[in-house]
């Protein structure tokens, strides 16, 4: 064997080498490819159904958020006649007219407690979901023996306030707890009752409660 063969066989051997150290890598480097591509693809995958999931919890939660308004709304006080009082019929009925509109509430009355001279209370946002703040003005108005005394003073008929943009302002998200002094000559008062208007002066809550109710 002479010296150039033996150089052209390790040239030959290694070049053989060579080409199978380059397929070995392709072949590597393809299925990392792959890999990644099969890794992207599952993270893509993961990555929308976090997104769903997401939605979904979002839509619970607003159901849930409902669901509690609604709660919420359906143990606010309310006053119902006893089954022996006749039902007042309003004048314009008996007479032929049309019978005024009810209005739906815009707040509650919940939490009520009296301490000593001063009543704690809470009022609730009685608004549908979705509609915002409400916004509008409270009385409470204390009565005893056939006196009245309201809370903002306010000119009063038929034991309801007229004055209504005198009445104790509010605007409310959620809920807002208040408290109001009791007026020093009803120390005594027998029951009294809520009034809320809205901005317009109408009506939106009228909660008689007597004082037994309360302590």
């Amino acid at each position: 064997m002479t010296i150039r063969s033996f150089w052209v066989k390790v040239f030959i051997a290694g070049l053989v080498a060579l080409v199978a150290v380059l397929v070995i890598l392709s072949l590597w480097l393809a299925d990392t490819r792959k890999r990644l591509g099969e890794s992207r693809h599952i993270a893509e995958v993961q990555t929308g159904e976090l997104k769903d999931l997401n939605l979904l919890l979002t839509r619970k939660e607003e159901e849930i958020i409902s669901l509690k308004k609604k709660l919420s709304m359906s143990t606010i006080y309310q006053s119902l006649p006893d089954a022996e009082d006749p039902v007042a019929v309003p004048a314009s009925a008996q007479a032929g007219g049309r019978a005024p509109e009810a209005l739906p509430p815009i707040a509650g009355i919940k939490d009520l407690a009296l301490n000593e001279s001063v009543l704690n209370f809470r009022i609730e946002n009685s608004m549908p979901p979705g509609e915002g703040a409400a916004r509008g003005r409270l009385f409470v108005v204390f009565k005893k023996q056939g006196s009245e005394i309201p809370h903002p003073a306010s000119a009063m008929k038929d034991g309801v306030p007229t004055e209504t943009m005198r009445g104790l302002p509010f605007t409310i998200r959620n809920f807002k707890p208040m408290n109001i002094p009791v007026p020093q000559a009803m120390s005594d008062w027998e029951n009294l009752t809520f009034y809320i208007f809205d901005d317009q002066g109408r009506m939106r809550l009228s909660m008689p409660l007597d004082r037994k109710e309360i302590q």
